[in-house]
């Protein structure tokens, strides 16, 4: 009796281009990963540096340096006994300017006449977005400026008030606009 069999079905043997067909394999999530590893770097540096609440204060170590100065400045401006009433208006206009009025008096009581005002004013949540101006006296002792203060909440402002030889640097801050909103 004779078998009979059938040939079996022989796979062609692996060539050159089914041994390396997966080759690309590795390579491609090595770079994958470090692609998204850039990625990851650029998102977390624009979340670090796009935050405009947070602000590098310039020239920190010149008045790091300074701060004896600054504090004897601040001691004779406190000596000299001038008072400052701030009033910042409630409502911003349509091009986000409020007027700020400064109502200054000498150590007698008497109104500050003939002053010299500069401010630098910036709000709370957006320290890198300061506004300065000079005030101008409109009355014996009330001096006005228009500020770019157009979101409501808590401000500070930063005076130096000089007259003749005398110089009184001071800071102010003050809910400003509607929201009487402050934390405690």
């Amino acid at each position: 009796m004779t078998q009979i069999t059938t040939p079996s079905p022989v796979s062609p043997a692996p060539g050159p281009q089914d041994a390396h067909g997966k080759a690309w394999v590795w390579p491609a999530i090595v770079i994958a990963l470090l692609s998204l590893q850039i990625v990851i770097c650029l998102v977390a540096y624009l979340v670090a540096t796009g935050d405009p609440s947070q602000v590098v204060i310039s020239n920190y170590h010149t008045k790091a340096l300074e701060w004896d100065k600054y504090m004897a400045e601040q001691r004779a401006g406190d000596a000299l006994g001038w008072q400052a009433e701030l009033d910042v208006a409630l409502e911003a206009d349509m091009f986000g300017d409020r007027t700020v009025r400064l109502s200054m008096k000498d150590a007698g009581g008497e109104p500050l006449t003939g002053a010299s005002i500069r401010v630098r004013a910036f709000h709370y949540a957006r320290a890198d977005q300061a506004v300065e101006s000079e005030l101008k006296e409109a009355a014996p002792g009330e001096y006005l400026a228009a500020l770019n203060m157009r979101k409501a909440g808590r401000w500070e402002l930063s005076f130096v008030v000089s007259r003749g030889e005398d110089t009184a640097p001071f800071t102010i801050r003050q809910q400003v606009g509607a929201d009487n909103w402050s934390p405690r």
